[in-house]
């Protein structure tokens, strides 16, 4: 009886999206995206018994995997790692972003795709920044878009800044 009560459980809680721990590179600063349901990628890793589901993005910014992006809202934590130490990051390092079920073709269909992409770094940076996904903002939780080359390039900027000192 208490497996199945679990069994149960788990097949609702699969429904819902998770909490996440989510990890950075250390100093990274612009957009970030993660892509869902991208064959031949791995499954996010979650606890077995617990909420949680981990993303560990690449030094790119663009995390691919063949999980599924599940409804609903879910708390996130968010660190910076460097190796493997890692660091709380600010809730206000994380700016902007869209998630895909807001995003529709000119012609009000869907992408086929689905993703959640946003802003790492100080407002300031953000700001700068801002425009390149709100200018496809037609009201709230919609955005369109003619091609998905249309949302923000993924990216350090932070290396571009070493880069032209």
């Amino acid at each position: 009886m208490i497996v199945l009560v679990l069994l149960t459980q788990l097949a609702c809680e699969e429904e819902h999206r998770r909490p996440a721990n989510i990890y950075i590179p250390d100093g990274y600063i612009g957009w970030i995206r993660i892509e869902y349901e991208i064959p031949n990628t791995p499954k996010l890793k979650r606890d077995f018994f617990g909420p949680w589901e981990y993303q560990k993005f690449p030094p790119s910014g663009l995390l691919q995997t063949s999980s599924e992006l599940n409804d609903g809202a879910a708390s996130a934590n968010y660190f910076y790692y460097s190796g493997n130490e890692t660091r709380p990051l600010s809730h206000e390092m994380i700016n902007g972003g869209v998630i895909s079920f807001c995003v529709i073709k000119p012609d009000g269909s869907r992408w086929n795709k689905n993703f959640i992409t946003y802003f790492v770094g100080p407002k300031e940076d953000y700001l700068r920044h801002e425009h390149e996904l709100e200018q496809f903002r037609k009201g709230e939780c919609k955005f369109v878009i003619s091609s998905f080359d249309d949302l923000p390039t993924v990216g350090n900027l932070s290396l571009n800044l070493k880069q032209g000192d």
